[in-house]
């Protein structure tokens, strides 16, 4: 057989190299982190966080070690010269716990997940560099550079697998020739300062001075924007002058003097809109901005390759481990690749609204309903699988209130109120595990009666029995676990190890059936109940 130096060598230390040598080492999978640069980043980038990617580190059990250094943002406000309009985030259907956008320092999202990694035996190796690779059947042999211009070492290493989260310059894409295709749409200028201003601090201001228009995204840190103008116009190396023309700006918009400090950090970037039309070739994979790239406007990029991270990272450990046939790693192309191409036409909307400046009733009324479909576009929650080779349709309708979450959705389509439950609240915490799960939901009137699912289960998957009146398993004592997911005794309900709902049904015969239409997932032997 062959040697292998490590399973997968991952290149690109930011958010999404982060989590996924983070969820590759939960599973049981050698990985090793390489990046290019001398350290952890210290200057801002990716600042909003939306609510999919809020219930991703909620099912991690990371949200409690970011949530103290960000600030809720609610609303989206335009401000115009007789009116300032202001929507609500609001996402109908999409049930959620965290109904709001939230902000924070991609810094600070860095440091938890390095934290995470390392605590998982994956450290950081700076100041190493992927050069170049070549790929075959059977792995990737990467050649690395160590050194910090002083010293230099190269090294060889031969992975299972080689993944890409090394941004927007991206080699593993490059080498791998995946065409990155779109278009260069507007050059921007960005800053981060303190502003004097009494600006709503739960919001995302969109102003419109003479020539263009701004941004303002709120920071944590008291007084601390995030400023963006769409001209592009100013010099990033002059903080001086580019406090006053955010200051001269802002004062023209608002009506009112409004004092800009000189920024902590500035820049002038074009943005692109582009995105490859495969993420995976052969045993090597892209993620993040090395697959798609964004206006930073609606802040999609780092949420999007958070996502990429946690979709293909147990896909990976699965097939490593021998527990599933390695044409499971299609279904990350099959399901990942055409939210990249859609946030393309999502965020050029972003782009082309947030520019405009509108006054008529007609127009204003218009973009009060694109804000809330925006809304619910960044969220990331309506975002499914209904026709991935790993869901399995039932028949009821997929848009159907009040019937629970159909196959190919988010299993925990639920209210804060719900996740308080006693039920749910023992349930989230064991939908932590890196598994599938199997959710069984036990007789609820005589606690003695047997559990009315027996089949033999696969090593991989995880059965959580819920009952109402007994402890076995997830006791749910005000029902509230039963009535948010519409089941009753004898049901089961088939979770992916991303939060996705692949199967529902009921009794032992359904459970095998849809196992079955699954194959790229294999039922090792020895099975065990």
């Amino acid at each position: 057989m062959e040697s292998y130096d490590v399973d997968v060598l991952v290149a690109g230390a930011g958010p999404v190299g982060l989590l996924a040598a983070w969820q590759l080492a939960r599973w049981g999978v050698s990985v090793r982190l390489v990046d290019a640069a001398s350290g952890p980043a210290t200057t801002s980038r990716a600042l909003g966080t939306h609510a999919r990617s809020l219930e991703i580190y909620d099912q991690l059990g990371i949200l409690g070690e970011i949530a103290p250094h960000g600030t809720r943002v609610n609303a989206f406000i335009r401000h115009q010269p007789d009116r300032v309009a202001r929507v609500d985030f609001e996402f109908g259907d999409l049930a959620t716990r965290f109904p709001y956008m939230f902000n924070v320092d991609q810094v600070i999202t860095e440091r938890v997940l390095r934290g995470q990694a390392a605590a998982a035996g994956v450290a950081v190796e700076w100041n190493t560099r992927l050069e170049s690779f070549t790929l075959d059947e059977d792995g990737v042999t990467v050649a690395l550079a160590h050194g910090d211009g002083q010293e230099h070492r190269q090294e060889t290493v031969r992975a299972r697998y080689l993944w890409g989260c090394d941004g927007g310059h991206s080699t593993v894409r490059k080498t791998l020739q995946l065409p990155l295709t779109g278009e260069a749409a507007h050059t921007w200028l960005i800053a981060d300062a303190v502003v004097h201003t009494d600006l709503d601090r739960d919001g995302v201001h969109w102003l419109f001075p003479a020539g263009g228009a701004l941004m303002a995204f709120p920071f944590p840190d008291p007084g601390k924007w995030r400023l963006l103008d769409t001209t592009g116009q100013g010099d990033p190396d002059d903080p001086e002058q580019i406090a006053r023309q955010f200051g001269t700006k802002l004062s023209e918009a608002l009506g009112r003097d409004t004092d800009v400090e000189s920024p902590s950090w500035a820049s002038r970037f074009t943005i692109q809109q582009r995105a490859v039309p495969a993420m995976h070739v052969g045993r090597c994979f892209v993620s993040g901005d090395a697959a798609h790239v964004h206006s930073p406007a609606s802040g999609q990029g780092l949420n999007t390759g958070i996502q990429d991270a946690y979709n293909l990272a147990w896909k990976l450990a699965m097939v490593i481990q021998g527990h599933a046939d390695p044409v499971l790693l299609d279904t990350y192309d099959t399901e990942r690749v055409p939210i990249g191409q859609a946030l393309l036409a999502s965020t050029g909307e972003v782009m082309n609204t947030a520019m405009v400046d509108t006054t008529s009733a007609d127009t204003q009324d218009a973009d009060r309903g694109f804000a809330r479909q925006l809304i619910r576009t960044m969220s990331g929650l309506g975002i499914a699988y209904p026709d991935s080779p790993l869901t399995v349709p039932d028949d009821q309708p997929d848009d159907q209130p009040g019937e629970g979450p159909r196959p190919g959705r988010r299993l925990t389509q639920i209210s804060a109120a719900d996740a308080q439950s006693p039920g749910w609240t023992v349930l989230r915490t064991a939908l932590r595990t890196p598994a599938w799960h199997l959710l069984v939901f036990a007789g609820s009137n005589d606690a003695s009666s047997p559990e009315p699912v027996t089949a033999s289960l696969p090593a991989w998957l995880d059965r959580i029995t819920i009952s109402v009146g007994d402890d076995r398993g997830v006791r749910d004592p005000d029902g509230r676990v039963r009535d948010t997911l519409a089941a009753t005794d004898g049901d089961w309900l088939l979770a992916r190890p991303d939060g996705y709902l692949s199967a529902r049904g009921h009794g032992d015969a359904t459970l095998r059936a849809a196992l079955e239409r699954m194959p790229a997932l294999h039922v090792p032997e020895p099975a065990r109940a």
